[in-house]
Parts: C-alpha cells; sequence; structure tokens
C-alpha cells in the first residue's frame, strides 16, 4: 500500500483540482465525475475544482460554486464501437490532437495540485499522454478512479497491457481508487492485470449521491408508479420500444415516467411521445436532473446497468429490473449479472415484452425490502485519498515522480 504522510490533515492552503472525464457514451462519467466534485468542494473549504469534459451535456446540470466546467469537443461511437467526431467535421485524429492541445493549455496554465482522471489511464486515445508527464514535472499529484467493472477480461487484459499504459499505471498515478467493493467484483480477481498493479489497487466503495431523499409513500387511492430510465440514452430506444410493447398487451394496473435522456435520438423521441400519448397513464420526459427524487416517489424501476444508474438504484432501494447492452462493452451485462446474483436486481437482458411485463410484475409485488449494500460512500473515500496526498510535501512529490 502506498506510504501515508505523517500528518494527512495538513493542508494549510486552498486547492486547484482538476477532474478529467474523457466521456464518449452516454452520462456516466459526467455524472460520476460531477458527484466527486461537489465532495471535494465541500471538503476542501475555498478550493477551485475544474472539470474538463467530452460529454455533450457538461452545460445541463447546475454547479456549486467553485466549480467550473471546460467542455472538449465530443467524440461517440459508431455501429463498430469505433470512435468518431460527434459533431465536428474531419477525422478523429485531428479532433485528439485539438483535445490534447486544450487539455496541455490547461495544466499549464490552472495548474492544479491535484488531477483525478476517470475510467481511462491516457484519456481518450492517449490525450493525456504529454499531460501526464508535465503534471509529474510540476508535482501535480494524481489519482487514477476506475469503476470496479471495466469490460470483459480479454478486453481489459488488452488495454491495460499496452506498454505506455502500464508506465503510467506505474509511475504517472500517485494513487489508483476502484469504486466499488470486492465483495461485489475484486478485478484483482477478475481481470489479469500485473502484481504491483495488483497491490496498488484501493477500493473507496461505490460513488453514491451524498443526499438520497427518503421514499415518498403512496396512498390506497393511488396506482403504483414505475420509473424507465435509460440514463443519456444513446442507446436507450429499443428497451423504451420494449417497455411500451409490454404495457400494450394488456391494461397496465401501474402507471409509468418515461426519462428518455438528453442523447436520445430526437426523431425516436418525438415517436415515442406519440405513442404514449395513446396509452392510459404514461408519462415521457425528456430529461430530468435529479434522478433521486423521481425514484423516491417510484416503486419499481426499470433500467439499464449503466454504473450510476445502478448506484442510484441501489441508494434508492426501489425493486429494480436491469436490462443491460452488451455492445460496444459487456461491462453492464456482466454488472447486471452481479447485481443479480447478490439478489440486489432482477437482470433481463433483450427482453422479449412478456417477459419484461412479467419482470416489472414481479418487482411491484416484491415490494421495498431492507438489504443488504455495499458500501456508497466512494466520494467520501476519494477526498481522503486527496487529502493525503495533498499533504505531502511538494517537491518531494515531484522528485519521487521523475525518478
Amino acid at each position: 500500500m502506498p506510504q501515508q504522510p505523517e500528518h494527512p490533515s495538513e493542508i494549510r492552503r486552498p486547492l486547484r483540482i482538476q477532474l478529467h472525464s474523457h466521456d464518449s457514451f452516454g452520462l456516466g462519467h459526467l455524472r460520476r465525475t460531477m458527484t466527486l466534485a461537489d465532495e471535494l468542494r465541500r471538503t476542501f473549504a475555498g478550493s477551485s475544482v475544474l472539470i474538463t469534459t467530452g460529454s455533450p451535456c457538461a452545460t445541463h446540470f447546475s454547479h456549486a460554486p467553485g466549480i467550473d466546467v471546460v467542455k472538449l469537443p465530443s467524440v461517440t461511437k459508431d455501429d463498430r464501437g469505433t470512435y468518431v467526431p460527434r459533431s465536428l467535421g474531419g477525422e478523429i485524429d485531428h479532433l485528439v490532437e485539438l483535445r490534447r492541445r486544450l487539455l496541455l493549455e490547461i495544466q499549464q496554465s490552472f495548474a492544479p495540485d491535484l488531477l483525478i482522471v476517470d475510467h481511462q489511464v491516457l484519456g481518450l486515445a492517449g490525450e493525456l499522454d504529454l499531460v501526464l508527464r508535465v503534471a509529474r514535472e510540476h508535482g501535480t499529484r494524481t489519482i487514477l478512479g476506475v469503476r470496479d467493472i471495466i469490460d470483459a477480461p480479454d478486453v481489459v487484459a488488452r488495454e491495460w497491457g499496452h506498454p505506455r499504459v502500464r508506465h503510467a499505471l506505474a509511475h504517472e498515478y500517485d494513487r489508483i481508487c476502484v469504486y466499488g467493493a470486492p465483495e461485489v467484483f475484486d478485478p484483482r480477481e477478475q481481470y489479469p492485470m500485473p502484481p504491483e498493479l495488483r497491490e496498488r489497487l484501493e477500493f473507496v466503495g461505490y460513488v453514491g449521491r451524498f443526499h438520497v431523499p427518503g421514499h415518498v409513500p403512496r396512498t390506497q387511492r393511488e396506482r403504483d408508479r414505475v420509473l424507465v430510465t435509460v440514463g443519456g440514452g444513446e442507446d436507450g430506444v429499443e428497451r423504451i420500444e420494449t417497455y411500451l410493447d409490454a404495457i400494450e398487451l394488456a391494461p397496465a394496473h401501474w402507471d409509468s415516467t418515461l426519462v428518455l435522456g438528453p442523447l436520445f435520438d430526437e426523431e425516436r423521441a418525438r415517436s415515442i411521445k406519440r405513442r404514449a400519448r395513446e396509452i392510459p397513464q404514461v408519462e415521457v420526459q425528456r430529461f430530468h436532473a435529479d434522478m433521486p427524487h423521481l425514484l423516491a416517489q417510484s416503486d419499481a424501476v426499470v433500467g439499464m446497468a449503466g454504473y450510476n444508474s445502478v448506484v442510484e438504484f441501489l441508494q434508492s432501494g426501489v425493486p429494480t429490473v436491469l436490462c443491460p447492452r452488451s455492445f460496444p462493452r459487456r461491462e453492464q451485462l456482466l454488472r447486471a449479472e452481479r447485481m443479480a446474483a447478490l439478489g440486489l436486481a432482477e437482470c433481463v437482458p433483450s427482453p422479449a415484452p412478456d417477459a419484461l411485463r412479467a419482470a416489472v410484475e414481479r418487482a411491484l409485488a416484491r415490494g421495498r425490502q431492507d438489504s443488504w449494500l455495499p458500501p456508497m460512500e466512494g466520494a467520501a473515500g476519494v477526498c481522503r485519498v486527496a487529502r493525503e496526498l495533498c499533504a505531502a510535501p511538494r517537491a518531494a512529490h515531484a522528485a519521487r515522480g521523475l525518478r
């Protein structure tokens, strides 16, 4: 384990903290980064927190004082799972070079005391390669934060086995934090990794919202309410249409709220809304910034199995039906299967309408139950690691990083 400073609580000035989230698909990385930014700002009073992100939804959310966002040119993935520019024309290589230059300028001008990178060791297509080198020269502390389930083992072995990635993991990150718990999924056991990396992984718990509203009980005259959410919505069209097929099989004894997500295709969203108007007790929302509030008012939830969605479902205690995708990564399917094995959700991958309807009815019949939850204090855990790092002498840190 990393050596701990003698006085981990002594930080004598406001910090400059950069959180980098490469963001290509969905909202997950941005939402997790925002949660961490809020917790860091509360923990280190007076500090400045700058989020750099490629999410097209970077401006959809409000931020507390002391937090700001730099929006990088966005990418997405095509039908083959290959990165392509989302909005700008031209080749992906040119877009990545633009992002690389912007990030290097931020490193040199903002001069963060702490850089926290989400998921991608070198950022999108290596955009952080030079940034990490400069950060070490300037004495910037560095943390890599990774979700517990990344992808299938062969994919992780290929991505983390690249020589440049291995060098960054060994020499350019001070700490490597796993946003999860080994009793749920232990990447040291599930993924092939070199021994020196296995020893450095620190489990900090799942990164969930710091405030979760209590359940709003319904009166006897109210019907059950099912929330259907597909995260950012970029790949959620099939799930939404299947759910509508399911409730059209017979009159439903529950109301439904469908949240399509800000990345849901505009034309398909209009089609969904027209169709939903013909189905009793179905409400469609394009976007909702406070998903925990909707969960508190729901009796069951149907969703995909992205990291943040599953964490919010677990925190809410709402009976959950997961309909994961398995492309371009198998991450969601692995997570949904693991949650089902632990009795925390029901997994219905690629469901037919009748199977999905039956799963919803089972979830409503189960009702809310008090069950074991893994640790959800991941944001506080990251702040603890940040405090330990930033209390260490800056010059000594820089010298160690350049060995």
